[in-house]
């Protein structure tokens, strides 16, 4: 009998332990412990929040937030009562279900900072440091409520310390962006006034509405769930087009979202047309990679309208769903079937404009095609433009033949191979714009592009490239807002500096506009614009620009690429180094060119180029013109090569020395002073200081977050580097350098290029680095800017 209840005594006993032990769950907690909890639920909340608006579903924001929240708020209430049983089981003397919700709290934020590419230490230091914060907070402000003091006395108490919890951070100045450093001797440095400077351009602002009124309308598949425009209110109901011979992954549940698979994409457009008679060209434009539930192809309105004001046909692409989504993330070459995409919308163009009832009938010269493209949308147009290197065993774009693509502007583009190619583009007008503090596409990839853009005979066509120390990714998009990352990541951001988005699109509209006219609409005064920036600061905002150009009509004389037939000799005097590199990115990746690289210790180095007899006979077609080169601020390598060697040093340390205590705070060289000497057949020397032209720009210094501790730690490392090296064009007339052949003022004749025998680079500031690269002659008419 003894040893039939024995084991129920044992039963009974552990469920008296287990129910004891259950209502001991809960002892530790007072009003104070309780209110602390609270704000953990409104931390955890919080930080839901900002996740569900970096994870839409399509069903609404608000939607998204009841659905969200109700199931944080009740996966909360599970692990905080689950998590607060098993400390109580484990005899842990803390306020049991607080320390669940902290524990909840920290890890709901390291799941939602990992995914948000933080890894996996950040992501776990942020959120315990999130979490710790709710708890002391939330224990400080219970405690004041709890004290038996007036009401009065309570609100005055919790403000004071609301007040100091706010004021302890601002104090200490943390969190806070990466230092950026300074220049040695800045203030003493001469930054006056170039003694030569561009006049104004005679023509008006390209960024002012034109003459031409505006007609809008849609063309579309008439079946769109989410956009009107594209749905029952389209005005032109087009066919779908099957890219299924391109993409073999698209998901289910991109299915469930449009309403459509790979078989039947729609073709959806937004169209501005300048009313009136004739033909006009037609401008494409395509959006990059977002958020495909937050519709992208609305955001360059400000574009299309601008551009048909001026008589140009303009047309926003529907590429939306082509984007990422958390969900479903994106189908397979999404960057090839941009460009595919692309020039189904020319195709579908084409077949309306041969219809008589149809907007586009009789109004599109098709000689006169432009595209434009950001991010993603930057790589598409280019695959568009050399739409032959992917799509030529694609019978389908036979009509493309007929489609005379003129001019490509890429916006922060991407430049990723695609089926182990990349474009290059054969006498196509070029024009690519990237800023400093673009902290998506953190790269200049247009400056690759730009490198395969080359022209085959003369003509008036040119490429050029414009970076802007201010400008970001999204601001180019009124649809994307002002930050380059998706919420939460895009609050680490450091947004100091950063250009108002009016003020970055209305540079957008000055340099586009300004390029297509140029290309599209015959209007050659507006090249002046792209050969020296400065010739159109009227209509610029302030910020600086770095720009480069390259006309069909300029003869190269030294290209680091390639054998130069041109130079006879080089020679270096005074030189550190002095050897052909490959300019890099942030990420340490090469531009696909080469350059020559050139590092001086002290005033009076010289690189010297000695031309020969065959660039004298190519020099010869030239009268006048002006010379041209390429140069790039290397500075931040001599930094980062003196840091590396303060850190070699102290861990190599001797036994018994002193080891440096720390790396010293980097300190920038004074920007390179440099005079250009041209040497004649006859030995006279000619020379300009480049400051009385124009100065060596300053490098665009970018501290991309708002903690500058995480950028080598984060993102795989993409923040790290502060600063990007790029290319400024110098296009100086021979006419500055002086007249030439003449014993007196009054024999004295005009310098002609085919006159030089040499060229020198002296570099006169006490220390630098920089880049030179294409460096040649622009004919008298190749160059479109006046000087005064």
């Amino acid at each position: 009998m003894e040893h039939i209840t024995e084991p129920r005594s044992r039963s009974r006993k552990a469920a008296n332990w287990f129910k004891k032990r259950h209502a001991l769950r809960l002892k530790r907690e007072g009003f104070v412990t309780r209110f602390a909890a609270g704000l953990c639920m409104l931390f955890s909340a919080v930080s839901m929040s900002l996740a569900v608006l970096g994870m839409p579903t399509g069903l609404g924001v608000w939607i998204d937030m009841f659905i969200f929240l109700t199931a944080n708020a009740l996966l909360m209430f599970v692990v905080g009562y689950v998590l607060s049983l098993l400390l109580s089981y484990m005899y842990i003397p803390l306020p049991r279900k607080l320390t669940a919700y902290v524990v909840y709290t920290a890890a709901q934020s390291t799941v939602i900072l990992y995914f948000t590419e933080l890894g996996t230490v950040i992501s776990i230091l942020l959120s315990v440091t999130y979490a710790l914060a709710a708890l002391l907070i939330g224990l400080l402000f219970g405690f004041l409520l709890s004290l038996e003091v007036p009401r009065t006395a309570k609100a005055a108490l919790a403000v004071a310390s609301a007040v100091l919890i706010i004021s302890i951070p601002l104090y200490a100045g943390w969190p806070a962006p990466a230092k950026q450093p300074e220049r040695v001797d800045a203030a003493s440095q001469d930054y006056a006034e170039p003694l030569v400077a561009p006049s104004r351009i005679e023509a008006g602002n390209p960024a002012e509405q034109g003459n031409y009124s505006v007609k809008t309308f849609s063309y579309g598949s008439g079946q769109d769930k989410h956009r009107d425009i594209f749905g029952k209110g389209v005005d032109v109901v087009t066919e779908t087009i099957d890219a299924s011979d391109y993409i073999t992954s698209w998901s289910k549940l991109k299915t469930l979202f449009w309403g459509f698979d790979e078989h039947s994409l729609p073709l959806n457009g937004r169209v501005w047309m300048p009313e009136g008679e004739g033909e006009f060209p037609l401008v494409l434009i395509v959006h990059g990679n977002h958020l495909m539930e937050y519709f992208s192809d609305g955001g360059y309105g400000y574009l299309g309208e601008l551009l048909a004001s001026r008589g140009m046909i303009a047309v926003s692409v529907d590429a939306n769903y082509m984007n990422y989504s958390v969900w479903s993330s994106l189908p397979n070459d999404d960057m090839k079937i941009r460009g595919w995409l692309l020039l189904k919308h020319l195709q579908q163009i084409q077949t309306l404009s041969e219809g008589q009832d149809s907007p586009f009938a009789g109004k599109v010269d098709w000689d006169k095609i432009g595209l434009i493209g950001h991010s993603r949308g930057g790589q598409a147009v280019a695959i568009a433009a050399d739409w032959d290197r992917w799509f030529r065993d694609d019978v389908s774009l036979s009509s493309i033949h007929n489609v005379h693509i003129q001019s490509v502007v890429a916006i922060a583009p991407t430049d990723k191979r695609i089926d182990d190619k990349s474009a290059a583009l054969l006498d196509t007008n070029y024009f690519t714009i990237q800023g400093a503090k673009d902290a998506d596409v953190n790269n200049f990839y247009g400056e690759r592009q730009y490198s395969r853009v080359a022209f085959s005979g003369e003509s008036d066509r040119f490429k050029a490239s414009l970076y802007l120390s201010h400008a970001n990714h999204s601001q180019f998009n009124t649809d994307w807002g002002t930050m380059d990352e998706r919420l939460p990541g895009g609050l680490l951001l450091n947004r100091e500096d950063l250009l108002n988005p009016e003020d970055q699109r209305e540079i957008a509209k000055v340099f586009i506009s300004a390029f297509l006219e140029a290309t599209l609409l015959d209007r050659v005064e507006y090249k002046a614009l792209f050969q020296d920036y400065r010739s159109g600061l009227q209509w610029l905002p302030p910020t600086d620009y770095v720009s480069r150009y390259e006309g069909a009509d300029f003869v190269r004389i030294v290209h680091f690429d390639t054998y130069n037939r041109f130079i006879n000799h080089t020679a270096y005097e005074g030189m550190v180094a002095g050897e052909k590199e490959k300019p890099k990115d942030r990420d340490g990746n090469t531009k696909g060119t080469s350059g020559m690289s050139l590092q001086w210790e002290e005033p009076g180095a010289v690189y010297e180029l000695e031309l020969s007899a065959v660039a004298a006979r190519e020099l010869e077609k030239i009268e006048e013109g002006s010379l041209v080169f390429s140069l790039s601020n290397l500075e931040w390598d001599m930094v980062t090569m003196k840091q590396e060697d303060e850190e070699i040093a102290a861990d190599t340390a001797l036994d018994g020395e002193e080891p440096r205590a720390e790396t010293s705070e980097p300190e920038l060289p004074p920007l390179p002073s440099i005079e250009i000497v041209l040497t004649t057949d006859s030995g006279e020397e000619l020379s300009v200081e480049l400051e009385q032209f124009m100065s060596v720009p300053e490098p665009a210094y970018t501290s991309f977050l708002k903690m500058g501790f995480l950028e080598d730690k984060i993102k795989n490392n993409k923040y790290r580097n502060p600063v990007e090296a790029v290319y400024q064009t110098f296009i100086i007339p021979i006419e500055l350098f002086g007249m030439s052949n003449g014993e007196t003022e009054e024999e004295a004749e005009p310098l002609t290029p085919q006159e030089i025998s040499g060229i020198q680079f002296r570099f006169q500031s006490e220390r630098g680095k920089v880049m030179l690269d294409d460096i040649g002659f622009l004919p008298r008419g190749g160059s479109y800017v006046e000087y005064r």
